[in-house]
Formats: C-alpha cells, sequence, structure tokens
C-alpha cells in the first residue's frame, strides 16, 4: 500500500485532511472585507474564517488548499499574497 502522499488525489476520496490557511488581502473598507467574508462563507470546504480589515489578514480554516483560497478571493478583484510573519 502506497502512503497517501503518493496515491493520486482521486484514490483518496473526500478530503478529510484539515488545512489552515492565512494571507494577506488588501482590504481598504468594510465593503472589501465583507466581498471576502461572502466568497468564504459559499465556498465548499471552509470550515471556519477570520478575516481581519485592520491587519488585512485572512484566516481560513478547512479541507481547502491554500491555491484554492487565493483564487477565489482573487476573483473579488483584491490582491492575495501568503501571509508571511
Amino acid at each position: 500500500v502506497l502512503p497517501p502522499s503518493i496515491l493520486p488525489r482521486s484514490a483518496l476520496g473526500p478530503r478529510t485532511m484539515t488545512n489552515t490557511v492565512v494571507l494577506k488581502v488588501a482590504m481598504m473598507c468594510t465593503g472589501c472585507s465583507g466581498a471576502v467574508e461572502r466568497v468564504l462563507g459559499k465556498m465548499e470546504g471552509v470550515q471556519s474564517f477570520d478575516v481581519n480589515l485592520e491587519t488585512q489578514k485572512v484566516t481560513v480554516v478547512g479541507t481547502v488548499t491554500q491555491e484554492e483560497v487565493v483564487a477565489k478571493i482573487a476573483k473579488t478583484g483584491k490582491t492575495v499574497e501568503p501571509w508571511s510573519d
């Protein structure tokens, strides 16, 4: 039996591994943060999220990848990049 990291994604069945994705999103107003909250709230696999307008930090917990979250937020027109401490 191959370890999960070697199996093709389709062989793993439904994704069950929970990830935490932390991003910096350019948000200037409550309308901006509201748009990000709306798309995350509708995104499949998202269990919880926190959008901080003041620090421009977005934290997402769920069975989603960073790439999926970046693509979804980018559709709002916001600039998105990985968070760096």
